[in-house]
């Protein structure tokens, strides 16, 4: 359950958006609110003392919010000497023992491209804690700064990809063991194949798992479509239960291959969250799913879990 969580802030637009969207992540109880001090690689000095003390004042307006919503509330200021920021996140999130790490993807708006922050994909890569990233868009006809909340109904559909590992099922078995979402799209993207039969013949052999993997979701009352889709094929191609799934196949056998395949289908779908697994193999040689988690998590427009596998 993610009933003790960390939000990482910086005080930016994001961060304070994240507030607002906590309310959507099922049995919250306690809040750990974080901000890392780092020290400005252009200062000859620094004394970290009054910085520690503005932070923690400004964490008290959003502290406050958390506390009215009937959230138990701790506040901490850490610094960042000679380590990066996301070991310090990684520190406090395991000082802490939350089960869910919340920060907010900083860059442009959803229109433009998307880029992931660099402490964030920082704990991205190195964390050991599930991982939501929230991401915003800005609203039509405003300024840049007046962003709408995307969090909305945030598990309400979620997109998973897997590639059958243990480990590439990591968040489907997450979701299905905390009842995070009534509503799943499961997704397997076929990346290799010497000709067209033997990729038509992995497409089958997905759809077969797919559709018992939905059966066993549906009896924890979890309402699961499936789809395959595949990187390389001949033509525009149509798969998954309903037909519901459209694209056109490339020649290319890529990581990038399957990743595009993920988001379009996010898009297709209007999913509300992509959820993946941090580690596995499977979707093409010498390629993991980690690979494709952190491409998914940088790219996307929409909001990514990250659940890591349990050892």
């Amino acid at each position: 359950m993610f009933d003790k969580i960390l939000i990482a802030t910086d005080f930016s637009k994001h961060a304070e958006k994240i507030i607002d969207c906590v309310g959507e992540i099922p049995a919250v109880k306690e809040v750990v609110l974080l901000h890392v001090l780092a020290k400005d690689p252009l200062a000859r000095t620094w004394s970290p003392g009054d910085d520690l003390k503005r932070a923690t004042e400004q964490m008290a307006v959003p502290a406050k919010q958390l506390q009215e919503a009937g959230l138990s509330v701790k506040v901490r200021a850490e610094i960042a000497e000679e380590t990066p920021e996301h070991a310090v996140i990684r520190r406090v999130a395991k000082e802490e023992n939350v089960s869910l790490v919340v920060m907010g993807a900083r860059g442009r708006s959803i229109w433009q491209g998307l880029l992931l922050g660099s402490v964030s994909s920082g704990y991205l890569r190195y964390g050991d804690r599930d991982l939501l990233i929230m991401r915003y868009k800005t609203l039509s006809g405003q300024g840049k700064d007046d962003m709408g909340k995307f969090c909305s109904r945030i598990f309400e559909k979620i997109l998973a990809p897997t590639d059958f590992s243990p480990a590439g099922n990591a968040a489907i078995e997450r979701i299905k063991e905390i009842g995070l979402a009534r509503d799943l799209v499961l997704l397997n993207v076929v990346a290799r194949g010497e000709d067209q039969s033997q990729v038509d013949a992995a497409i089958s052999r997905a759809q077969v798992k797919l559709d018992g993997m939905a059966a066993d979701l549906k009896n924890s009352g979890i309402n699961a479509k499936t789809a395959v889709v595949s990187t390389v094929g001949e033509g525009p191609r149509t798969y998954g239960s309903g037909g519901m799934v459209k694209v056109d196949a490339t020649p290319l056998a890529t990581v990038g291959g399957v990743v595009d395949k993920i988001l379009t289908v996010a898009e297709i779908e209007n999913a509300s969250l992509i959820a993946l697994g941090s580690h596995g193999k499977g979707w093409v040689d010498e390629a993991t799913i980690g690979s494709v988690a952190f491409d998914v998590a940088r790219m996307g427009p929409r909001p990514v879990l990250i659940v890591r596998s349990r050892k």
